[in-house]
Parts: C-alpha cells; sequence; structure tokens
C-alpha cells in the first residue's frame, strides 16, 4: 500500500503496470484481479464488486482501464444483433463509462482513464488454446479492432475533457507508424507489457507525485 497510483481494470490493468515501484497492478490488493473481463459500458454493473476495491484507496490515485473487451466482442456483436451502427455503439459506450466515472470522481475517488490499448494480434497456438475457453468469441478482424479503438479513444478524449477527468492518452508512443503495437511493448498476443508503466509516469501527470513545497515556496509543474 506504500504506493500512490493503483490501477483497476480488465486484465491490461496487470500486464500494463505489474511490478512497477509507482503503480500498483491490479492483482496487488488481494492477488488477482477481481474485474478481468468486465466492460467499459457495464462497468456500473459490478458497482458492489468494484466500491469493495475502491473503498480502501480513497487516498490514492486510480487509473481506470476499461474498453479493449467492449472493442474486441460487444461492438460488433452488438452492430449485427440490433443493426446499430458502429460509431453510435461506441459513443454511446464512452458516454455511458465516463459519466459513471465522473460520478465516482464527484464521491472524492481520484480516478484518470487510461486509453484503450492497441488491439493484438491473437495469433498463433497460444492464442487458438485462448479462444477455445471464451465463452464470447469475437469476430470482429484486426482492422475492425484497430478503427474501433482509435474512434474510442477520440470519444473517451472528447468526454474526458469535457467532464474533466484526466485522460491517458498515451496511445501514440504504444504504436509503431504502421499503427501497429511497438515490438518492445508486446507482452503476448493480446497484452502490452509493463513498459506501459514508465511511459504513462512518462507522459501524464498524477498530483500524487509532485513535488512537495518546502517552507511556501511554490513548484512549477
Amino acid at each position: 500500500m506504500h504506493r500512490k497510483i493503483f490501477a483497476i481494470g480488465d486484465s491490461h490493468s496487470r500486464r500494463c503496470f505489474e511490478n512497477n515501484d509507482q503503480i500498483a497492478d491490479s492483482r496487488v490488493l488481494v492477488g488477482y484481479n477481481k474485474l478481468d473481463g468486465k466492460t467499459a459500458y457495464n462497468l456500473e454493473r459490478h458497482e458492489k464488486k468494484l466500491l469493495q476495491i475502491l473503498q480502501p484507496l480513497r487516498e490514492k490515485e486510480l487509473i481506470f482501464c476499461f474498453g479493449e473487451v467492449d472493442i474486441r466482442i460487444h461492438i460488433k456483436y452488438k452492430h449485427e444483433q440490433t443493426g446499430v451502427a458502429v460509431e453510435q455503439l461506441i459513443d454511446k459506450t464512452a458516454t455511458r463509462y465516463t459519466s459513471y466515472v465522473s460520478r465516482l470522481r464527484q464521491q472524492g475517488y481520484k480516478i484518470h482513464i487510461f486509453n484503450v490499448v492497441p488491439t493484438g494480434d491473437y495469433q498463433g497456438a497460444a492464442a487458438r488454446k485462448w479462444e477455445k475457453g471464451l465463452s464470447y468469441p469475437f469476430t470482429a478482424t484486426y482492422e475492425e479492432r484497430t478503427d474501433y479503438t482509435l474512434k474510442m479513444n477520440q470519444c473517451y478524449r472528447r468526454y474526458c475533457r469535457q467532464l474533466q477527468i484526466p485522460f491517458i492518452d498515451i496511445y501514440q508512443y504504444l504504436v509503431d507508424e504502421q499503427g501497429q503495437r511497438r515490438r518492445e511493448l508486446v507482452f503476448d498476443f493480446a497484452h502490452l507489457n509493463n513498459k506501459c508503466a514508465d511511459l504513462t509516469l512518462q507522459h501524464h501527470f498524477f498530483p500524487a507525485l509532485s513535488p512537495v513545497p518546502k517552507n511556501g515556496e511554490t513548484v512549477n509543474v
């Protein structure tokens, strides 16, 4: 609990931040991630479980990492099921998620929203084995997932600005010139590695890590 920043969310909240000296990943409190597989759209449905995680962390700064599961599975599924345009589904997801986070911030929780990570390639034997165990197989192609991710992050950026939610917007540092995951950041077919934590600390401001003024001095940040 000595760390001042805690990551909370889907499986990316573990892999992107594990074993970092300043950011605690989602397993630290209880040994496993209680919100693995949860979506941004339905996060509020899991409020009881979420608040059990948040309450001991009221004085900490929190990184919320949700949205990749929506991108990979639910956006295209809902589009095919209902005929609602993909753009509308993405916007509704972002609106619902950021509105809920805003209400939590009004309750005193110091939440920062993390951008949706660039999609994995889901290639190879490990990926095929993993897919066999899925309850909800996904059909969105790599190109579709990339497009959805960019659009979701645009919506996150816009609504976070409107609602004054700090947005950790480091996507440009996670991809190469072709828009694919940078090779040195790849953990597996789905996840990025914990170098994301270093990039987050490098490019995003956390008040908890700001210098403490001495004897009334002011500090420029």
